[in-house]
């Protein structure tokens, strides 16, 4: 009994001995057999400053552990200290119990080329290829259970190699009350510093039995400069910064996970975005997010308010683009796969649409700034203190919006937008501008007209209605003041209209240009813009308004585009009397504009008459003096009348004009009437012509004065030169041409005698200011009296035609042909001899009423 105990007692005792033994030398065995199979074990080197492993009460610690990245150039995981203790009794159990997991100072570096990182090695060795399946017998089921997980001053660096992208995590603390794998809940939280400034805090429930899980994330500061790289994959920005900040729960399941809940506020202050030029592109000051309710399974998303301050945007046009469809980088183009037979896709019941919900949508403290550099003048225009304020907005339903902005220099804007999302199709948008400084848009103004713009002040409301696509709105155009100088003729404009003088003539008493401009147009058409219908519109009232101002200042239909004249007519009609009245009241109202009227007269025709009529009296003056009583009396206007209704085709005329070319030795065979009396009186006709066109031209100028008080510059008479009226074939008429300050235009277009009745209402402005053969020779002075008989100079005679005013007296300055153009009258009398008879008795002055 003795021997059995003292045996008992020795094994016992070596027993102990070994376990202590064991005890003690398991851990630099440990750390030994792991340093030196390193490459076996893990296929990186392993080093450690110490190990210890506790088999009574199943504690391990490690301190100083290091392990090598690839190929041992770098340290791929590094920490101060491990410390595990695993309680031994539950395993007999089934059930592995973890107390305390604590991690101190762990540093890990990771490393992506493309889509390799630098573990790959080490997740490949722990990987079986063998997909061979094993028949396992069935054994109960193990619980594990992992307590008080614990990282101090942990630190994670990541780095892009291809992107050149370095993000990292510093001081991350990480607290994990629990993990169970075998139906208990699990609460982890872990505290986590950027490197970069900023911290996530997180709060992880997760029950195994149900799936369920429950997520808060808090998000403080973290800074966007360091996700350049990824934002420069979609993206060519030169950088980006800002702070965001989130603070949102997360609730669902992880096997119906497109049915995530969540809620709760998220921020971004301090955000701005730069080109690649490193110019502000868009930036905001703060943006705030309040989530009330987000389903993803039922697509539902209401927000108690969205808010965003201090918002900036720039937006530039070149040539070549716009500045912020160039950062957005093309889509790599891929070879298209070969297509298969498309089959018939089955029929799908679809759902509800998403819903999105906005209490409180409000934007304050907002600017844009447009800068065009598409025109031979850079354009630049800023909209400061933008804001935003819309009730329960929902895309879904009719919503009201209205924005307020501060224009450049004064000014303000609004907008209402009265719509839905849903249907864009059917919108009612509304936008009054008033007070706008018109100087800020002088490079639009010279790009689409030539003329800059020096003054005036722009109030503008607009309203377009939207209905299936076909767009309906009306424009009303208040300006006050407006001015342009001179039309720029370096400039090929795109529109070409007199806009200084239709400014002019649009402008009323007050100051003010008031237009209406209806706009419609199809929004499916490739030809539709909006810029340009305006544009086109404001241009043809400015065309239509300089080219019948007459009309446009009395209301009438009726425009005074010229008037009519008869190249022999003695004295105006009360027509034509009406008309200068006309010109005058326009002078009146617009006082700083200035009327030229040039005479033009169709010589290919009025010279034959004019020398039929010069024939008819040479043989009316031969006749008389073939009278023994030899006297010629005055004729009257009866008398001359019926003068003129003589037929120089009778046998007596012919043979009067025969003897007259025989005299002169020219031939007369084969000549017809008219001929005959141009061979002989061409000379005289045309210098008569010339007198009665100056003797008009004066009378017109002294009734404008002594009747209205009108006088140069305001009315001015402009004759055409010897060139132009030899050449002008037009109808015989008073054109008319308007100016202010230099620009000038004719408001009637000069067209042939045979173009019929119909003339189109044009003009062609000219901006050079030059005024052509002033002087007293070229327009009679106001109280020079009648020019009856007087001879005028070749650049005073104007007109056209044969077309001229219903019942004008025709009459000739003179009774016979001058001397020196016509051949010895008749029965011996010289053309010398003859005297000039006196206009018929009872004819009006020139320049006085004819009713």
């Amino acid at each position: 009994m003795k021997k059995a105990y003292k045996i008992a007692l020795i094994v016992t005792a070596v027993l102990i001995v070994l376990v202590l033994a064991l005890a003690v030398a398991v851990s630099p065995v440990t750390k030994n057999y792991v340093e030196k199979h390193d490459r076996e074990l893990l296929g990186r080197s392993i080093r450690m400053e110490r190990l210890r492993i506790n088999i009574f009460t199943g504690r391990l610690r490690v301190e100083g552990l290091r392990i090598g990245g690839t190929n041992d150039s770098t340290v791929f995981f590094a920490l101060d200290s491990f410390d595990m203790r695993l309680r031994l009794l539950p395993l007999l159990s089934n059930r592995v119990e973890v107390k305390h997991l604590h991690f101190t100072a762990p540093d890990v570096k990771v490393y992506q080329q493309g889509n390799a990182f630098s573990f790959d090695d080490i997740l490949g060795r722990f990987m079986t290829t063998d997909t061979t399946a094993v028949a396992e017998e069935p054994s109960e089921p193990w619980e594990i259970g992992l307590y008080d997980i614990r990282i101090r001053r942990g630190r994670l660096f990541y780095k892009d190699l291809e992107l050149n992208a370095t993000w990292g995590l510093n001081d991350i603390d990480l607290q994990i009350p629990g993990v169970y794998f075998g139906g208990e809940k699990t609460d982890v939280g872990a505290v986590l510093n950027f490197a970069e400034g900023g911290s996530l805090a997180t709060s992880v429930a997760y029950d195994i039995a149900s799936s369920e899980f429950d997520i808060g994330l808090n998000l403080k500061d973290m800074t966007l400069a360091g996700m350049l790289p990824y934002f420069r994959q979609s993206l060519d920005i030169g950088g980006v910064a800002g702070r965001l900040s989130a603070d949102i729960r997360l609730r669902g399941d992880t096997e119906h996970l497109l049915s995530l809940r969540t809620e709760g506020t998220a921020s971004l202050a301090e955000f701005s975005l730069v080109d690649m030029q490193q110019r502000p592109v868009a930036g905001v000051d703060t943006l705030g997010v309040q989530l009330a309710e987000g389903d993803l399974g039922k697509m539902r998303f209401r927000f108690d308010r969205l808010y965003v301050g201090g918002f900036s945007l720039l937006t530039e046009l070149t040539p070549g683009g716009d500045n912020l469809s160039a950062l957005i980088k093309p889509s790599p183009e891929t070879p298209a796969a070969p297509t298969a037979p498309e089959e018939p896709a089955p029929k799908t019941v679809s759902g509800p649409g998403p819903t999105l919900q906005i209490a409180d949508l409000e934007i304050a403290g907002g600017r844009v700034t447009l800068r065009d550099l598409t025109m031979e003048r850079p354009f630049e225009y800023a909209v400061t203190d933008i804001r935003m304020r819309s009730r329960g907005f929902d895309p879904s339903k009719r919503n009201r919006l209205e924005i307020d902005a501060r224009m450049q220099r004064t000014g303000q804007a609004k907008l209402r937008w009265e719509g839905t999302l849903d249907d864009m199709n059917n919108q009612n948008i509304t936008l009054w501008l008033s007070n706008l400084d018109l100087r800020d848009f002088s490079p639009y103004c010279e790009h689409f007209t030539a003329y800059p713009l020096t003054r005036g002040n722009l109030t503008f409301r607009s309203q377009n209605v939207i209905r299936n696509r076909y767009l309906d709105g009306t424009n009303h155009l208040d300006v006050f003041e407006p001015r342009v100088d001179k039309k720029r003729k370096d400039l090929k404009p795109e529109m070409n209209i007199p806009l200084k003088l239709g400014l002019y003539v649009l402008k009323d008493k007050t100051g003010h240009v008031k237009m209406d401009l209806p706009v419609g147009g199809d929004l499916d058409s490739p030809e539709f813009s909006y810029r340009k219908i305006v544009l086109k519109a404001i241009g043809n009232v400015l065309l239509k308004v300089v080219t019948a101002p007459f009309s446009f200042l009395s209301g009438s239909r009726d425009n005074l585009e010229y008037i009519p004249l008869d190249a022999a007519q003695y004295a105006f009609t009360s027509e034509q009397y009406a008309s200068f009245d006309q010109i005058a009241q326009l002078l009146k109202e617009k006082p700083e504009m200035q009327v030229a009227l040039t005479q033009r007269i169709n010589l290919s025709r009025a010279l034959p008459a004019q020398a039929a009529n010069v024939l008819r009296l040479a043989y009316h003056n031969s006749l008389a003096a073939a009278d023994p009583a030899g006297q010629r009396p005055r004729l009257s206007m009866l008398e001359y009348e019926k003068l003129q209704q003589t037929d120089i085709r009778t046998p007596a005329v012919e043979a009067f004009a025969d003897s007259l070319l025989t005299a002169q030795g020219r031939p007369v065979q084969g000549l017809s009437p008219d001929a005959k009396a141009l061979a002989l009186y061409r000379g005289q006709a045309l210098g008569q012509l010339r007198r009665m066109m100056a003797s008009r031209d004066k009378a017109l100028a002294e009734y404008m004065f002594s009747t209205h008080g009108i006088q140069p510059p305001a009315f001015r008479l402009q004759p055409m030169d010897s060139l132009a009226l030899a050449a002008y074939t037009g109808r015989n008429r008073y054109t008319i041409a308007l100016g202010v300050d230099g620009e000038t235009l004719e408001i009637g277009e000069q067209q042939p005698e045979n173009a019929g009745a119909a003339e189109s209402v044009s003009g062609t402005a000219r901006s050079d200011g030059t005024e052509r053969a002033n002087g007293a020779e070229n327009a009679a002075s106001p109280g020079s009296g009648h020019a009856t008989g007087s001879a005028a100079s070749p650049e005073s005679a104007n007109g056209a035609g044969s077309a001229g005013a219903a019942g004008s007296p025709a009459l000739p300055a003179d009774n016979l042909p001058d001397a020196t153009d016509t051949a010895p009258a008749a029965g011996g009398a010289s053309p010398a001899e003859t005297t000039e008879t006196a206009p018929p008795a009872g004819t009006p002055p020139v320049g006085q009423r004819q009713e």
